[in-house]
C-alpha cells in the first residue's frame, strides 16, 4: 500500500493543479466578457430607446450553452446555472454603467450604515449591493439598532443606511416599515441575499457541548425547527447574528453556539457545527437602500416604488385604492397593514407596485388614491432587484417618455406626480369633479359629514385642575373636541407662553379622562414630531399659515391638520397653505377661517362669512369658523358663531374657561359654561335646518 500511495498522491496533484490553471482560464475569460458587457451598456447608453433585457437574446444564450454542454459531456442544467449567474452579474454591470456618475460621494469613501457588527448579513449585502456602484471605497459603520442608522443617516453623519425589510421565511421587519413611515428619508435601492445560517461554536466543541444558542430573534424564529431537534438547548436572543459570533469568541464560551453566516465565523475564528439549520430549503432577505434624497436612475431599468396608505374611514375606501392600481394596469407585489397605535382598530398600509411614480398609469393610480386617502407618503421609488432565481423575464421597452423630473446623465429623478386640475394650482386642495367632499376623523370623530363639530376649551392650558374643568365644562355641554393651548404665540415677549409640554401631558389627560380627542397647536418644526405623539389634531395658527417649511413637516406627518387663515391672507392664499401640506402627504387638512385685519376696529378681527361658501365652492375640504378671535369680547361670539353656521360651516371652534375673568390668555373672549350651553341650544334649529345633527 505505501509504494501505491505515491503515485495516487502525484495523481491527485496535478489534478489540482490543471484545475487551478483551468480556473485561472475561467476567471480571465469572465474579465473579458465583462468588458464586452460594458461595450454593451455603452452602446445603451448611447441610445436611450434600447431595451436594457432582451428576451430572445437571453433565450438564445440558453440553447446554445444547453447544446454545447451536451456536446462536451455535461449538464445542460449545470450550464444553465452558470450562465444565469453570469448574466445576473452582467444585467448589474450595466446597471453600474448607466447609473449617473455624479450620485455617488466624489470626495472619498462612500458612508454606508447598518444595523449589526462587521460580517453580519447586512455587511455582506452591502458588499453585493455597492458592486454595482461606482465609488471610491466604502466606509461601512454598524449600529445597534435600525432607528440609530436611521438617527445617522438623517443627521448627516453617513450616505445611506442598509436596513433588512422583509425575509421569505419570518416576513415583514416592522420596525424598518415603521421608521420609514415617521422619518424624512426615501427608498433608493434594494439588494436581495441568500441567507444560509450555520451553528457556530469555538473550534473543538462539540455539537452535544452546546446549552445555549444565541441568535437575533429573526433568526432564531428561521431555525425552530432545528432548535426543537437540539435536547437540552435553550434560545437566547441577541441583538445581531454576527455580534452573537462576536460574543461567544470574546467570552469563550464553550457550551455557547450561535446562528449566524459562514463568513462570520470565519471573521471571528469560529467553526461551523451545521449549516443550513434553517427551518425552509430558500431562505432570503430583502434590503433596502436607504438615502435622504432621492436618486435618478435609467427609466428603461425594471423599477419598483414603496408607498405607506392610511385610508377614509369608511365601507370601501381601501377596495377603491386597489381598484386604482387595477384600473391603471399597476401591479401591486405587496400589501401589508400596521396598526396605527393612537387610533385603535385603524391602521396603515405599506404596498410595493411596480413602476415608477412618474410613469403615467402610477401617476395616475396615485391621483386616484388620494381621494380615498387620509395620508399617501411615497417612501421611494427604485431599481427593482432581479433575484438570481428568477427566470428569463423583460421589462417591456419604453419610449423615452417626457421626464416630469430633473433629467441628469439621460436617466431622470421620479417625482410625485400630481395631475393638474382645472383649478390650476390647487392640485389636491381644491375642488373635485364629482363635487365630493373629504371627511377628516379625529379620534372617533368626523368633521366634514352629516354631524355639526364643536370643538372648545381654554386659551392656554394653566394648571392640571384647571384643564380637568374645562374638560368636564365643555363635555357636558355638548363640544365633542378639546382644544387647548400649551405653546402660546403671543404679541408681547411679557404675557404668558403657555406651559409647554408639561402643559400638553395635563391637555391630552384631560381629553382621555373625559373621552375626548384633543387638538393644540404647533409652533416649531422640531417639536411637531413629539406633539403629534400625544395631541389628536394639530393646529397651524394664523401667524404660521405661510410657515412653508412647518407646513412640509405636518405633511409628513399622520395627523389632522386644523389650518387657521392667516390675518391678512386671500382664500387663495389658505388653499395653497393647505396643499403644502397635502403635497407632503398629509390629506387630512380642517381649514379655519378666524377673522382677517380690515380698517374696522370695532372687532378684533373681521369675521369673513362670505369665506365659508367660498372655500367649499373651490376645495373639498372642510371649513370650521372660529369665532372668538375674531370678535376678541365674548358677547359677540355667539352671534358670529350661528352667522358661520348658517353660511355653511362643518364646524366651530370657541374659546371657554370655567372662570374666564381668572384666565392667563384671551380672557375677555372667553366663554362661561352658561355661554356655551346658550350657544350649544341656538345651534341645534340651524344646524337641524340644514339636514345636520349636532
Amino acid at each position: 500500500m505505501k509504494r501505491n500511495s505515491k503515485p495516487k498522491a502525484d495523481g491527485l496533484q496535478q489534478g489540482r493543479k490543471a484545475i487551478d490553471q483551468l480556473d485561472k482560464e475561467l476567471v480571465r475569460l469572465l474579465a473579458e466578457r465583462m468588458k464586452a458587457v460594458q461595450g454593451i451598456a455603452d452602446a445603451k447608453r448611447q441610445n436611450p430607446d434600447a431595451p436594457l433585457r432582451d428576451d430572445g437574446r437571453e433565450r438564445e444564450l440558453f440553447e446554445v450553452w444547453s447544446r454545447e454542454a451536451v456536446g462536451h459531456d455535461l449538464s445542460g442544467y449545470f450550464a444553465g446555472r452558470v450562465l444565469r449567474e453570469i448574466l445576473n452579474w452582467s444585467r448589474r454591470e450595466q446597471e453600474r454603467q448607466l447609473r449617473p456618475k455624479s450620485e455617488e460621494t466624489s470626495t472619498g469613501a462612500v458612508r454606508v450604515g447598518y444595523q449589526g457588527v462587521p460580517a453580519c448579513y447586512s455587511d455582506l449585502a452591502i458588499t453585493k449591493l455597492f458592486s454595482t456602484r461606482d465609488h471610491k471605497g466604502l466606509a461601512r459603520q454598524g449600529f445597534r439598532s435600525f432607528g440609530a442608522a436611521i438617527d445617522a443617516l438623517e443627521a448627516g453623519e453617513i450616505d445611506y443606511a442598509l436596513l433588512p425589510i422583509e425575509n421569505t421565511i419570518a416576513g415583514s421587519i416592522n420596525d424598518v416599515y415603521d421608521l420609514l413611515a415617521r422619518r424624512n428619508v426615501t427608498i433608493v435601492g434594494e439588494e436581495i441575499i441568500d441567507v444560509e445560517h450555520c451553528l457556530v461554536a469555538l473550534p473543538g466543541t462539540k455539537l452535544e457541548d452546546v446549552r445555549v444558542v444565541r441568535s437575533h430573534p429573526v433568526a432564531l424564529q428561521q431555525c425552530r425547527e432545528f432548535l426543537d431537534n437540539l435536547v437540552g438547548t435553550v434560545a437566547e436572543s441577541y441583538h445581531d447574528t454576527a455580534g452573537a459570533a462576536r460574543s461567544i469568541a470574546v467570552e469563550k464560551a464553550v457550551d455557547v453556539a450561535a446562528i449566524a453566516s459562514e463568513e462570520s465565523a470565519a471573521h471571528y475564528g469560529l467553526q461551523v457545527l451545521a449549516r443550513k439549520v434553517h427551518d425552509q430549503r430558500e431562505n432570503m432577505t430583502r434590503f433596502l437602500l436607504i438615502a435622504r434624497e432621492p436618486e435618478a436612475f435609467d427609466k428603461r431599468w425594471p423599477s419598483k416604488s414603496s408607498l405607506v396608505i392610511s385610508v377614509n374611514h369608511r365601507q370601501g375606501a381601501l377596495l377603491a385604492c386597489l381598484q386604482a392600481f387595477a384600473t391603471q394596469g399597476v401591479n401591486l407585489t405587496k400589501l401589508e397593514s400596521r396598526p396605527l397605535a393612537e387610533t385603535p382598530w385603524e391602521y396603515l398600509f405599506y404596498l410595493d407596485i411596480e413602476g415608477r411614480i412618474d410613469d403615467p398609469g402610477v401617476a395616475a393610480a396615485l391621483e386616484e388614491l388620494r381621494v380615498h386617502t387620509n395620508r399617501l407618503k411615497v417612501l421611494g421609488s427604485y431599481p427593482r432587484c432581479v433575484s438570481e432565481t428568477e427566470g428569463v423575464q423583460v421589462a417591456a421597452p419604453q419610449a423615452p417618455a417626457k421626464r416630469n423630473g430633473k433629467v441628469k446623465d439621460g436617466v431622470s429623478m421620479p417625482k410625485i406626480p400630481a395631475a393638474p386640475k382645472k383649478n390650476g394650482a390647487l392640485r389636491l386642495a381644491g375642488s373635485r369633479e364629482d363635487k365630493s367632499r373629504t371627511r377628516v376623523r379625529i379620534g372617533g370623530v368626523e368633521i366634514g359629514g352629516s354631524q355639526f363639530v364643536v370643538i372648545s376649551g381654554p386659551c392656554a392650558i394653566e394648571s392640571r385642575e384647571q384643564v380637568l374643568e374645562s374638560a368636564a365644562m365643555v363635555k357636558a355641554c355638548g363640544a365633542r373636541i378639546m382644544r387647548g393651548g400649551a405653546f402660546k404665540p403671543r404679541s408681547s415677549p411679557y404675557s404668558f407662553q403657555g406651559l409647554g409640554f408639561e402643559g400638553l401631558d395635563m391637555l391630552r389627560e384631560a381629553g382621555r379622562a373625559y373621552e375626548m380627542p384633543v387638538v393644540t397647536e404647533v409652533l416649531r418644526i422640531e417639536d411637531a414630531g413629539r406633539i403629534a405623539e400625544k395631541a389628536d389634531m394639530l393646529q397651524v395658527g394664523a401667524r404660521n399659515m405661510q410657515n412653508f417649511a412647518l407646513l412640509r413637516e405636518l405633511g409628513r406627518l399622520d395627523r389632522p391638520i386644523l389650518l387657521k387663515r392667516g390675518m391678512s391672507a386671500t382664500i387663495e392664499e389658505v388653499l395653497m397653505a393647505a396643499e403644502y401640506i397635502m403635497d407632503a402627504g398629509n390629506n387630512q387638512v380642517v381649514l379655519c377661517e378666524r377673522g382677517i385685519r380690515t380698517f374696522e376696529t370695532a372687532t378684533r378681527a373681521t369675521l369673513d362669512v362670505s369665506a365659508i361658501p367660498v372655500l367649499k365652492s373651490r376645495s373639498h375640504l372642510p371649513v370650521i369658523v372660529d369665532p372668538s378671535h375674531a370678535a376678541g369680547v365674548r358677547d359677540l361670539v355667539i352671534p358670529l358663531a350661528l352667522a358661520a353656521t348658517a353660511a355653511g360651516a362643518d364646524g366651530l371652534i370657541v374659546e371657554a374657561h370655567p372662570r374666564p375673568e381668572e384666565a392667563l390668555c384671551d380672557k375677555d373672549q372667553a366663554l362661561t359654561r352658561g355661554d356655551l350651553e346658550e350657544l350649544i341650544h341656538a345651534l341645534r334649529p340651524i344646524v337641524a335646518a340644514q339636514g345636520r345633527t349636532l
